[in-house]
């Protein structure tokens, strides 16, 4: 994932016998993003998705369109199992994909630029420079802001808000009534669910980690407000201009000509010591990699990272010869305006801009651009007129929405929540698990209840950061009424735009690339497509 959207495993033994360690974008700013133009199908049409292994007694052929029919029957179909081994072209994403942050002194370092910022530029209390570790639990991704209520809410798979906190403090339900209805309905909801995008005006959801820690920024200053308010709470208007002076802040931190010119202060930080914040990827995913060029298969990168950036990025994550593991690459993409804009690819040298590209070609470095050009791309260098397509993301509007929907790519989602609530192991990929059951259900009568892992790439800290006792989990509410299911709003968006989620790229550099993963498929909140197994707030 990226600063943009802000601006506009190796799961063998050895990784599961080490003390706990997890994988996690940069940066799409909010100011700039344009929005997705009204398309037809006729426009842009779906593209033929990756053969997909059926059962043959049943099915007369494996080629699907992404969504809903065959191409030899008019018979609807839902996507049961995915290879990789199917694809012939690996597209990957770089922040909280290919890069793993270190996410404590990543939050502190974000938090703590963002406060310097609104305390020394806005004028803020000087007590919002607090330690974040203090609000941790106060931390969930997903999570939206009613600018105008000055509330942020929790919302489930229908829209229906499961818990809020008006600032820090926690909302009652007849509170909630009494803003929301006796439905507990948030008016925007299908708006959101709809679009997958942020709009400025009365509300904004928190996607990932490059903004999380504004949210808990915003909060205290609710709170501030609130305390100096004539009445039990602040105005509307108070609590717009404060989001604004956030958003401002955030802006300042990531708009990626500052990287250049030294100023924002997260980009002078990052750029001293990059390999404080960013994980070197293993040797196995270093190997993996390669292996995906092999029978003339391409492998590219699709960032909206600014290549300065993304440059020292990959240099902390992939070593000095971080090109060579990719046969183009792609810069600045806007996404997720990449997948419905016709904008041209501009060819980069040494880093700067030089103009716009005829065709692209391999091993080429390019900023910009649209989806449809890179396929040409990718059918030349393949010799394929239809060649299939998996993209590789953290970020669910940005990477996984847009490529499936807009491109007809089948995608991947990279879930760090996983790693650190735990899993099981349930899918045959895993050594020493293969007595698991599907789903973390025994396999036979010997077996025994599902073991959680948590991988050697999540420390205990990292945990604490990821997994809210507050909230809840990313995925589930708890609900004492109905039977345990996948229920968030998150959840249900995931198991429609992913065609698998996995908690980390070391997990998929230890699998076969022939294995059949079991997808997601057409009912909402399905967990078929988590893999090695359902997380551990999904299992009863």
């Amino acid at each position: 994932m990226c600063a943009w959207h802000l601006y506009c495993y190796s799961f063998r033994r050895s990784v599961f016998s080490k003390s706990l360690r997890i994988t996690t974008p940069i940066i799409s700013i909010i100011t700039n993003q344009r929005p997705f133009h009204s398309i037809k199908n006729d426009v842009f049409p779906l593209t033929i998705l990756p053969a997909i292994s059926v059962d043959k007694r049943k099915m007369t052929t494996t080629a699907i369109m992404d969504g809903t029919t065959s191409t030899t029957s008019s018979t609807p179909v839902t996507r049961k199992t995915v290879s990789l081994a199917d694809y012939d072209a690996y597209g990957f994403d770089l922040d909280h994909t290919l890069a793993k942050y270190k996410l404590v002194e990543f939050f502190d370092m974000v938090y703590s630029c963002l406060t310097n910022f609104l305390v020394n530029k806005k004028g803020y209390d000087a007590k919002l420079k607090t330690d974040l570790q203090k609000y941790k639990d106060f931390i969930c991704k997903g999570l939206f802001l009613d600018i105008e209520k000055g509330n942020i809410l929790k919302l489930a798979d229908d829209g229906s808000i499961l818990k809020a906190v008006h600032g820090t403090k926690e909302l009652t339900t007849s509170q909630l009534k009494s803003e929301y209805g006796d439905d507990l309905k948030w008016e925007h909801a299908e708006t959101v669910k709809k679009l997958l995008r942020n709009q400025k005006v009365s509300w904004r959801f928190f996607e990932n980690y490059f903004d999380t820690p504004g949210l808990v920024a915003m909060a205290q200053i609710i709170d501030i407000l609130d305390s100096k308010a004539d009445t039990d709470k602040a105005d509307a208007s108070d609590y717009s201009l404060a989001w604004q002076d956030v958003l401002d802040g955030l802006i300042e931190m990531y708009t990626f000509t500052n990287y250049a010119e030294d100023k924002g202060e997260f980009f002078p930080i990052f750029k001293k010591d990059p390999s404080k914040y960013v994980e070197a990827c293993s040797s196995d995913i270093k190997k993996w990699l390669k292996s995906l060029k092999q029978d003339n298969k391409v492998v590219f990168l699709l960032t909206s990272s600014y290549v300065d950036f993304a440059d020292k990025t990959l240099e902390a994550a992939l070593g000095p010869d971080w090109a060579t593991y990719f046969d183009i690459n792609i810069f600045y993409a806007r996404k997720p305006s990449y997948f419905s804009d016709t904008a041209s690819h501009h060819i980069l040298e040494d880093g700067k801009d030089v103009g716009p590209a005829d065709t692209l070609k391999k091993n080429g470095f390019y900023s910009r651009g649209n989806h449809r050009d890179l396929m040409k791309f990718i059918s030349e260098q393949t010799g394929k007129e239809n060649p299939q397509v998996v993209y590789f993301g953290d970020n669910i509007c940005a990477d996984c929405y847009p490529a499936k929907m807009f491109a007809g790519w089948g995608t991947v989602l990279l879930l760090e929540e996983m790693d650190a609530e735990g899993y099981t192991c349930s899918d045959g990929t895993v050594p020493q698990h293969e007595d698991e059951g599907c789903d973390g259900q025994p396999a036979s009568k010997k077996s025994k209840l599902p073991h959680f892992e948590h991988s050697s790439l999540v420390t205990p800290e990292e945990r604490e950061y990821l997994t809210s006792q507050f909230w809840d989990t990313f995925l589930y509410h708890e609900d004492t009424i109905r039977p345990k299911r996948m229920n968030t709003f998150w959840g249900s968006v995931i198991s429609e735009y992913s065609c698998i989620t996995v908690p980390s790229l070391e997990y998929l550099a230890g699998v076969p690339l022939s294995h059949q993963f079991e997808s997601f498929n057409a009912v909402s909140g399905n967990t078929q497509g988590f893999h090695p197994g359902r997380p551990a707030s999904l299992l009863p």
